[in-house]
């Protein structure tokens, strides 16, 4: 069951909360506040603030200031969907503290269903090769040349499916600039240029053939509208919830279980 005619507060107002901020009406809902050291007095709010004044913060700012912004949150007792990358290392925290408080606390390195659908498909294909033994994986992403941090965090994501689904594999990393590369690693390339919305291209490589798998974003509208409509399925959660569940009720519901 998913919520409607909610009040929004945007924590971060670069690309994504602006693109959440134009398609929200749609939806039927209203931003009532923004979070964002760019904006001034009249436009923005304090992370204190928001108690009361929003159902659910979307929180898409900087891989510096995410991890301190969902706890804030948390804290102020605030049900929370977050993109921000690059602070992966404190997510499993911040997840025991949503559980603790018993607030709605949703993390997801990409919002695009294509991409969340990607993520089985890689681990579909990555045991199925690696059982076979003679192809090797590899991982490519390219983004807008405003992206923060590198790999992506839907890249990095991709790869530990990659180490976790192909045997002999350990760890992922970029190729050394000289010499081999070692054989235990998922080798992961990234590009940074334009305005590319986001590009994912993992392929396996044999002597004699190679298989791939990519999906690319034509838009930035289709992690808007996933935040959204992840953040409608957050409100009345209790703890930190994952984007699997969302879509395992959605699927559920849209094949006419109850």
């Amino acid at each position: 069951m998913t919520a409607t005619g909610l009040r929004l507060a945007l924590v971060g107002y670069g690309k994504m909360g602006r693109a959440i901020e134009a398609l929200a009406p749609g939806r039927g809902h209203r931003v009532v506040a923004r979070v964002d050291p760019s904006l001034d007095d009249d436009r923005g709010t304090r992370l204190e603030d928001l108690a009361g004044k929003c159902e659910v913060a979307l929180e898409f700012s900087s891989p510096a200031a995410g991890a301190k912004n969902v706890r804030t949150l948390i804290e102020c007792g605030i049900p929370v969907v977050s993109g921000t990358t690059g602070w992966s290392d404190r997510l499993e925290a911040l997840r025991a503290e949503a559980d603790r408080r018993g607030v709605g606390f949703l993390w997801a390195p990409n919002f695009s269903l294509g991409v969340n659908l990607l993520f089985h498909l890689a681990a579909t294909a990555a045991r199925a090769l690696g059982e076979l033994g003679e192809f090797s994986p590899w991982l490519w992403e390219a983004h807008h040349a405003a992206k923060q941090d590198g790999p992506s965090g839907t890249a990095c994501r991709l790869a530990e499916i990659l180490v976790d689904n192909t045997p002999g594999k350990t760890h992922y990393g970029p190729a050394p600039a000289e010499g081999a590369i070692d054989p235990a690693t998922v080798p992961v390339a990234w590009v940074r240029a334009g305005s590319i919305p986001g590009e994912h291209r993992l392929g396996w490589d044999s002597a004699g053939e190679s298989v791939e798998l990519v999906h690319r974003a034509r838009s930035r509208d289709v992690f808007a509208q996933g935040a959204l409509r992840s953040a409608e399925w957050l409100v009345g959660q209790r703890g930190s919830r994952r984007i699997e569940d969302m879509l395992e009720e959605i699927l559920g519901n849209d094949s006419g279980e109850s």
